[in-house]
């Protein structure tokens, strides 16, 4: 699983503190479970796993990291929402970690946990620290790459683009495809785009690429009512503008190398374009360089407006609309 900003991730060699923080609640869950799975190994977390909340006294938490393990070398003292625990007993936990227990590993799962503090240098020291801030920036190829690696499979870079197009970067949900298509190629260990398009394209609603197959024919009408059913919950606003990003990137490529003399069967093959290539090929002669580049500069304008405060339905709209010109 990897970690966005995180540091390294956990070693063989468990250590006695860790402190998770952030707001990306899928890799909170994701190196909380890693965590457990390295300190305790195959024993009973029933055991050898204390749950505690941000309310728990220090001296409760101090006897859970002290008490032995049963049928087990380490336990796990899990403090969840551990900001204000934080907060009200940073000196002590300071105190703490220059004794820790053998056989206890402390986890806090807090909102922030500052760099500028002497509790932060003092878990740096013995434990670890993982950032899991939600980031827009985030590789997500390199994530799949790693999802799939982590389940004994390849992923294909064009199998990737074609899962980011329809799931965005919901980390979450892409872990879940990842599984579903590991399943899916049973002992194949190579994931294709044909595979993601049975199994994730083909579930994920009528919406999904009808948005696309509008802009190729240039149907502003229906690219407007299929942008109107993919916003229906706040947040799809930036899924649906890397769609488009992912549909323009593919018409440049397209553009590039029918301008340089290549066949139009080749094109597409080259850009991963595997649905409807004659329509595609019509769509992009209808579009020479100089209207493509306009085509970025209209997505740029957009994601620059939608970050900005401008309302996003709006912005994709007159996006939408500008590249079926």
């Amino acid at each position: 699983m990897p970690p966005g900003k995180a540091r390294a991730m956990v070693t063989s060699m468990p250590k006695c503190v860790y402190v998770l923080h952030g707001s990306d609640q899928f890799l909170l869950d994701a190196h909380r479970k890693e965590i457990v799975e390295t300190v305790i190994g195959d024993a009973d977390p029933q055991v050898c796993v204390s749950t505690l909340d941000g309310t728990a006294e220090l001296a409760a938490v101090l006897d859970e990291l002290r008490t032995l393990p049963f049928l087990a070398s380490r336990r796990v003292v899990l403090v969840r929402d551990a900001d204000a625990f934080i907060g009200a007993h940073r000196e002590k936990l300071e105190d703490y970690l220059k004794n820790p227990s053998s056989t206890g590993t402390l986890v806090l799962v807090a909102g922030s946990f500052p760099k500028n503090t002497r509790l932060y240098k003092a878990v740096a020291k013995v434990g670890e620290i993982r950032d899991c801030i939600a980031d827009p920036k985030r590789d997500l190829g390199r994530f799949l790459q790693s999802a799939a690696t982590k389940r004994g499979k390849k992923i294909a870079p064009e199998a990737a683009e074609l899962m980011i197009a329809c799931k965005g970067a919901d980390l979450a949900a892409l872990n879940a495809e990842m599984e579903k298509l590991s399943l899916y190629v049973g002992q194949c260990g190579n994931i294709t785009a044909d595979d993601v398009s049975t199994l994730v394209v083909s579930t994920a609603g009528p919406a999904a690429f009808a948005l696309t197959n509008a802009l190729t024919a240039g149907d502003a009408a229906g690219a407007l009512t299929a942008l109107d059913g993919m916003l229906t919950q706040r947040g799809e606003e930036f899924k649906t503008l890397g769609m488009i990003a992912w549909h323009l990137r593919k018409v440049l490529k397209v553009r590039q190398l029918l301008d340089s003399g290549t066949p139009g069967p080749e094109a597409c093959k080259a850009a991963r374009v595997f649905f409807d290539q004659r329509g595609f090929l019509g769509m992009v002669q209808r579009r020479p360089l100089a209207k493509v580049e306009e085509d970025f500069r209209r997505l740029i304008r957009a994601d620059l407006g939608m970050k900005s405060g401008l309302d996003a339905t709006a912005a994709l709209q007159q996006l939408v609309v500008g590249l079926c010109g």
